[in-house]
């Protein structure tokens, strides 16, 4: 644990994995405070694309930013708040704009006047009380950053299988690599992917 806040603090990454009976993912992690474009851009290279940034629920309606209403209560769907841009982002999209909005969600001064909607970044909001009633990768962010002594807003997305993230492993054959990109990455493929890139891995289980 000492590590995983410890690279926190320092701006790097962290890889939060769940149990295989409830998503079997595994999260990108990093501080909202020590973000930059060069890290989203990793992300966007090596994740799903969604990336997300968890933080308190009063911190999203203080914001003024609306939540989103769930169909079901699903423990997995994840609690999401109308996506947004910056209002100073070209279209949101490339890792520059990104980086302007999560510097945004993070500034305590921010309001919906920063912000247009719909956009590219999704702030999700952590169950008030945390782990003990919601065992989601939001939830273990946002209590990482507190542990850290952190701003409580992080930023996540889930790691996925791509050809960026096959390229280096010579143990897998052509079929294999067709077979994985697009998949989401779980276990062995999670264990790979922190040894390249030496970043720390720690699951949701620690944490309880």
């Amino acid at each position: 644990m000492e590590k995983i806040l410890s690279e926190l603090k320092k701006g790097r990454f962290v890889i939060i994995s769940d149990d295989k009976h409830r998503e079997d993912e595994a999260d990108l992690v990093i501080a909202a405070e020590h973000i930059t474009p060069e890290k989203i851009a990793f992300m966007l290279d090596h994740c799903s694309g969604i990336i997300c940034v968890p933080m308190s629920r009063e911190r999203i309606e203080r914001i003024g930013i609306p939540i989103i209403q769930r169909l079901n209560h699903d423990d997995k769907t994840a609690p999401f708040s109308v996506a947004v841009d910056a209002k100073e982002c070209h279209t949101g999209v490339s890792a520059y704009d990104r980086y302007l909005t999560i510097k945004k969600l993070c500034d305590d001064s921010s309001t919906t006047s920063n912000f247009s909607a719909p956009g590219h970044i999704f702030p999700l909001y952590a169950h008030p009380e945390g782990l003990k009633k919601r065992k989601g990768h939001t939830e273990a962010a946002v209590e990482l950053m507190k542990l850290a002594g952190l701003k409580n807003v992080a930023v996540i997305c889930e790691l996925m299988n791509s050809t960026a993230n096959l390229i280096s492993r010579t143990d897998i054959d052509e079929k294999m690599k067709k077979e994985k990109i697009g998949t989401m990455m779980r276990e062995d493929d999670v264990k790979v992917f922190a040894k390249n890139h030496c970043i720390q891995v720690i699951n949701i289980s620690d944490l309880l």
